[in-house]
């Protein structure tokens, strides 16, 4: 059996980037534009679909459909769709907000979906809860004695306290020890 191919007729779109001769600054600029243009559009349109992601998550968990399909947990079922734990319960963030009327589609594709997350998070709500989380980064260092470092481990609390209250009420005592360490190592 012999294939025999056809020859196909491409149609050559012309590609709106494609090379073109801009001399004149005003054709640059008008150039630049269109192109500034045609980003906004896109990245409305991009943020469209994720507001109806979100409004599809939302219907999703609150419903648990996900069980329909065998799943035990919600995130099982997002992690089956390979989506980002993170990014799907910051969208169903969003949807709580939207379904309390604390945001509305218009402000987040307009202001995007972290901005419209920072608004909602910087109002306190029964809806939103503040995250528990301390925004300090925890210190790591290392103790010379087991000793020391089995009392500062088993007294966590007390230890931030501490070296709390001596950094904002005892700063000559922070520089005496400061200055001593200095003579040690030097």
């Amino acid at each position: 059996m012999e294939i025999e191919l056809n020859e196909r007729v491409i149609s050559r779109a012309t590609d709106p980037d494609g090379e073109k001769k801009l001399i004149t600054k005003e054709e640059i600029f008008a150039h630049y534009n269109d192109l500034k243009n045609r980003l906004k559009t896109n990245i409305k349109k991009k943020i469209f679909y994720k507001v109806e992601s979100i409004r599809i998550l939302k219907e999703i968990k609150d419903n648990e459909y996900y069980k329909l399909d065998g799943y035990k947990s919600f995130d099982a079922f997002i992690k089956d769709y390979q989506l980002a734990r993170t990014q799907v319960y910051i969208y169903l963030k969003l949807a709580k907000a939207l379904q309390a009327g604390i945001l509305n589609e218009d402000y987040i594709i307009e202001n995007g979906i972290y901005n419209s997350l920072d608004k909602i998070e910087s109002q306190e709500t029964p809806i939103v809860k503040k995250s528990k989380q301390n925004p300090i980064k925890p210190l790591r260092f290392q103790l010379k004695k087991q000793e020391s470092y089995d009392f500062y481990k088993s007294n966590a609390k007390f230890t931030g306290f501490m070296l709390d209250k001596l950094f904002s009420d005892g700063k000559e005592i922070i520089k005496k020890l400061m200055k001593e360490y200095k003579e040690l190592k030097g």
